[in-house]
């Protein structure tokens, strides 16, 4: 059964409608925003590879998100167990990572959070943002240092 449509009225998109049943459920917020808890992850050609997390109650808040391995194949950080059991996720999931995008008007100064991404279980629609703890990653890795078009495959994620 369908949760239907509903209608966000935004300041940057103007009136933006969403399907219920894509709600991404936060359960923990996102640090900062911990009130706000459902999201809707927006993607579309005109903006590839970048997606827009839109939030549902408040939905001038969003943020920009990347898939890490278009700018660092080998980006693997480690995910714990308990993240897994916090998205109640099984091995027939689908888990994509994100990393949390801070533009800049010169977009070569534009990073990429990469020790506080995003893990999503896109099957159960739950999402949570996880801690990495490894001295290769920063806050503020530029996404510009290489190509941001490469399209690299996802490998499986590595849990501890």
């Amino acid at each position: 059964m369908s949760l239907g449509k509903k209608v966000l009225n935004t300041k940057r998109w103007g009136k933006l409608e969403i399907d219920l049943d894509e709600e991404i459920s936060f359960e923990r917020g996102i640090p900062g925003f911990e009130e706000n808890k459902r999201f809707v992850l927006l993607d579309s050609d005109d903006i590839k590879p970048f997606y827009w997390l839109v939030n549902i109650e408040d939905p001038d808040l969003a943020f920009v998100l990347v898939d890490p391995q278009n700018f660092l194949s080998d980006y693997q950080p480690k995910i714990y167990e308990s993240d897994m059991v916090e998205l109640k996720s099984d091995p027939n999931d689908t888990l994509m990572i994100f990393a949390m995008i801070t533009l800049s008007s010169d977009p070569v100064k534009s990073t990429a959070n990469l020790l506080g991404p995003l893990l999503i279980n896109i099957t159960k629609k739950l999402g949570k943002q996880i801690v990495v703890v490894d001295e290769q990653y920063s806050t503020k890795y530029p996404i510009l240092n290489v190509s941001a078009q490469k399209v690299v495959e996802h490998e499986q994620l590595e849990v501890c």
